[in-house]
């Protein structure tokens, strides 16, 4: 009877030292582009080399739409296969939306990281607060998840090879991501500027600038029918900031990496006003 039982805890113990299967590390991948926008489809070439990518964004390009849901009408699904193969989730819904879908309905697992882009045109200064793709980024955030939102230079969003290095420095980055983490409720916004990445000056750490980070224009043409004027919205990239911000960084050749919080609470103005409201 003694040997039996040593025997079998010797087995348990031979089962237990038996290598178990290692979980993949999960990324979302998303954007505010469109399910078929090429800088989504040079994320996931990249990001496919450090993990698991599951893919589902916006059916239709939802630039510029922030933090806005979709709530008054019926989301439509569209399963599709992306030009390297690798299946993909469109939804008609805002980027936030998508996000909030992705990670309630359609992920089998929790990711370990979401990814938000390659958005065409940067995101830097506060043009953070109107983007779709910081939208996605901080959506994740929001429920507890590391997120990055990452960006292209909009001069260089109809060059494959600019993509192709925006895809290696999102890769980068989410490699630091993955082996540091991130504290609970903030999120990495990436800019890349046109080039490569042996063109490129570095990646630096940058603090958010405090312009647009673009000039946002609007051109006032007239209608060929009803000759009534509209308006039509032109951005143009280029608003400089001070040196060590990401609208600095990156049009001067930096990959800029922007540290962003989801709430916007001042603690010091809380202070400040605890008497004035009595």
């Amino acid at each position: 009877m003694k040997m039996r039982v040593l025997l079998v805890l010797a087995l348990v113990g031979l089962v237990g030292a038996w290598p178990r299967a290692q979980t993949p590390y999960r990324i979302l991948l998303t954007n505010d582009d469109g399910i078929m926008a090429p800088g989504l489809l040079a994320a996931a070439e990249a990001l496919r080399a450090l993990g698991e990518v599951q893919i589902v964004a916006p059916a239709e390009n939802q630039s510029a739409k922030g933090t806005a849901l979709t709530t008054a009408d019926p989301i439509h699904r569209t399963d599709v296969t992306l030009p390297n193969g690798m299946a993909a989730i469109g939804l008609t819904a805002t980027p936030a939306t998508t996000v909030r879908i992705a990670l309630n309905k359609i992920a089998v697992a929790r990711p370990d990281l979401v990814v938000s882009g390659i958005n065409s045109g940067v995101n830097t200064g506060l043009a953070a607060y109107i983007s779709g793709t910081v939208a996605g980024a901080r959506e994740a955030a929001a429920m507890g998840i590391p997120a990055i939102a990452s960006s292209l230079a909009f001069k260089a969003a109809t060059d494959a090879a600019s993509y192709r290095a925006a895809g290696e420095a999102t890769l980068k980055i989410a490699r630091v991501v993955k082996a540091r983490g991130l504290p609970k409720g903030v999120f990495l916004g990436v800019n890349v500027p046109a080039g490569t990445m042996q063109t490129f000056k570095g990646i630096r750490l940058t603090t958010q600038g405090s312009s647009l980070g673009v000039q946002d224009t609007y051109e006032e043409q007239l209608s060929p029918r009803t000759r009534k004027p509209f308006y039509w919205n032109l951005i143009i990239e280029g608003a400089q900031d001070a040196e060590g911000t990401d609208s600095w960084a990156v049009p001067n050749g930096y990959v800029a990496v922007t540290p962003y919080k989801v709430g916007e609470f001042d603690k010091a103005t809380f202070d400040a006003l605890q008497n004035a409201f009595r």
